[in-house]
């Protein structure tokens, strides 16, 4: 009886062998005993041998009499299992919704037809929204065969798809917001009965038989980034599968991300020296101060300025700060240490009066004495948006009034139109980074950057990189963005990265990919970030050394060690001892690769 091995959708690496009458195909579903139940998973292979036969189960149900997925997305997840050291059924898991791993019936994916032509890339970046638009309509008008258009916000989608010329709306498809109209989408798409499907990130998987073509616009947004476990962005995906279907695959946005400009180095076709940019050094913003905090924050009199001639227009104004609460932190005066989540050890943010984990959002009431030494003088640092708004009013509210605080922790930024129809006379809003998606509904005339250098400074290598996109795009994005002015409070104005502001999006990557290659960081060497379970932890570091790979160890957790290397095949043998489905109670690594 032939023996069959097949992946679960779980975090382990090891293929799990059962028998079955005859062999079976990779690509299909089987129901196959595991612990005490039974589970769906995906062949993989035949396996020829195996050491005790006699244990070995036989698969309960197949499934599938043929395989349901195109043959280029089944390469892709094992190939993403491999390369991002999750496996190949944890790969499945997050490209293919929940309802894949039950025993529904699909229909065979059908048969890919003639012969197209092979993979090519190519890229459309532009800060005129409608430009791109016309680029990827002509391209739908042309292209022979299934395509994906895909935008980072599901805002965005719906734009284009309400763009759309009527007679390219027949066959296709927006990408709905509801998981139950969403596996009904994924079935049309399966059935090769859908021209081209429209959506956000959540769309990127669809199995799109003789799949011809991939448009990701946006591609430098952090939304094509998962948030958790396993990390990875959708862009190196999405190229590879591209290259397996023989597809083309198009990149637009308003600018490239790194490797956006390393392929090609387009030319960046905006205007130069921009009149528009507005640059204050914070030596010479008032430092405003607060009860109970420590730091202040700079408001500038051009800010203020700006802001009251777009408010006296009615128009409206965003004054951004990428950080929530009163206050960041709070830190005793006597010791030094702050309050960190009892549950956790993360750091806690002051909200009014209660404090909110970062990581887990525990709440707890303020404590009246440090938790470390006891020591009863606290103070708040760092400055947030509560602290923001309640200057913003004291600034503007008496004369201009509608001054709005949005800083949701969970949920979508409210609606543009909603925003029109409730103020009428426009408003100035304070919040974080995510009001610039109001700049397509809003636009805005001014946008604010209280700290513009706050991203620069975090601890990543990219940091420089995702400060100076968030400007551009607050600079750009919009239907009247010609009319918006920035003001831009800054600790240098106008000076280092800054500066491409200014001068266009290849002097900002000319001279940060330069930097980037003297020191060995991505895209030209990939970082990986390795959890341990602590159990296994110095062992894991002990082969390393061993091993003769760079790493260091993250100052913050112990059990976090960073690994700088291409050799990625050595590294997936040490890892693989720590993935065995034996260990599952001792718990998993986690894997977080960095390529670009």
């Amino acid at each position: 009886m032939p023996l069959i091995h097949a992946v679960m959708p779980a975090p382990w690496w090891t293929p799990l062998t059962y028998r079955h009458t005859e062999a079976l195909a990779p690509g299909l579903r089987v129901a196959a005993p595991l612990g005490r139940g039974f589970r769906v998973g995906v062949t993989v292979d035949s396996a020829s041998a195996f050491t005790d036969e006699s244990k070995i189960k036989s698969i309960a149900e197949l499934v599938d009499e043929a395989p349901v997925l195109p043959d280029e997305l089944l390469r892709l997840a094992l190939w993403f299992g491999e390369t991002w050291f999750i496996g190949a059924g944890f790969a499945l898991k997050n490209l293919l919704p929940a309802k894949f791993f039950t025993n529904e019936k699909i229909p065979p994916s059908p048969a890919r037809g003639a012969a197209k032509a092979s993979f090519s890339a190519h890229d459309v970046y532009d800060a005129n929204l409608f430009t791109r638009y016309d680029r990827y309509v002509e391209m739908l008008e042309n292209t022979d065969g299934p395509s994906l258009v895909l935008f980072p916000e599901v805002g965005m989608a719906r734009a284009f798809w309400e763009a759309l010329p009527p007679h390219l709306l027949d066959g296709g498809a927006l990408w709905p917001a509801s998981p139950s109209k969403q596996w009904k989408i994924w079935k049309e798409a399966q059935a090769g009965r859908l021209k081209f499907v429209a959506g956000s990130p959540g769309a990127a998987f669809l199995p799109m038989p003789g799949l011809a073509s991939i448009v990701m616009d946006e591609e430098n947004q952090g939304s094509w980034r998962t948030q958790s476990h396993p990390c990875f962005n959708i862009r190196s995906l999405l190229g590879t599968r591209a290259a397996f279907a023989g597809a083309k695959f198009v990149l637009g946005g308003a600018m490239p991300s790194s490797k956006g400009f390393l392929r090609a180095e387009p030319e960046c076709p905006q205007s130069k020296n921009e009149s528009r940019l507005v640059f204050v050094s914070l030596k010479e913003a008032a430092a405003s101060e607060f009860d109970a905090l420590r730091d202040t924050l700079p408001i500038s009199e051009p800010l203020v300025r700006e802001t009251a001639a777009a408010r006296r227009a009615g128009r409206w104004a965003l004054w951004l700060l990428d950080r929530k609460g009163y206050a960041g932190e709070i830190v005793c005066d006597e010791c030094g240490g702050s309050v960190r989540c009892v549950r956790c050890g993360s750091s806690m943010r002051w909200e009014r009066g209660v404090l909110r984990c970062l990581s887990c959002g525990e709440r707890v009431t303020l404590p009246e004495k440090c938790p470390n030494c006891g020591g009863r003088l606290l103070q708040g640092v760092r400055p947030g948006l509560e602290a923001l708004h309640e200057r913003a009013e004291g600034a503007l509210k008496y004369k201009f009034k509608n001054v709005l605080l949005l800083q949701k922790n969970d949920g979508e930024i409210p609606d543009a139109q909603k925003l029109k129809e409730d103020y009428p006379a426009g408003a100035l809003i304070v919040g974080t980074r995510r009001l610039l998606s109001l700049c397509d509904g809003l636009s805005p005339a001014v946008v604010g950057w209280i700290d513009a250098d706050a991203e620069a400074r975090q601890p990543e290598y990219d940091a420089k990189a995702k400060a100076f996109a968030l400007l551009w795009e607050s600079m750009w994005r919009g239907t009247d963005a010609l009319e918006r002015r920035l003001v831009i409070q800054s600790r240098r104005p106008g000076k280092g990265w800054q500066e491409a502001l200014s001068r266009g999006w290849g002097l900002f990557w000319r001279r940060e990919l330069k930097e980037r290659r003297e020191w060995e960081l991505p895209p030209y060497t990939p970082m990986l970030k390795v959890t341990m379970p602590k159990i296994y932890g110095p062992s894991f570091v002990e082969t390393l050394q061993n091993r003769d790979f760079e790493y260091w160890i993250s100052e913050e957790k112990d059990n976090e060690i960073w690994i700088r290397t291409k050799r990625f095949h050595e590294l997936a043998e040490i890892l693989k001892p720590f993935f065995d489905i034996k260990g599952t109670r001792k718990g998993f690594p986690t894997v977080l690769l960095y390529l670009d």
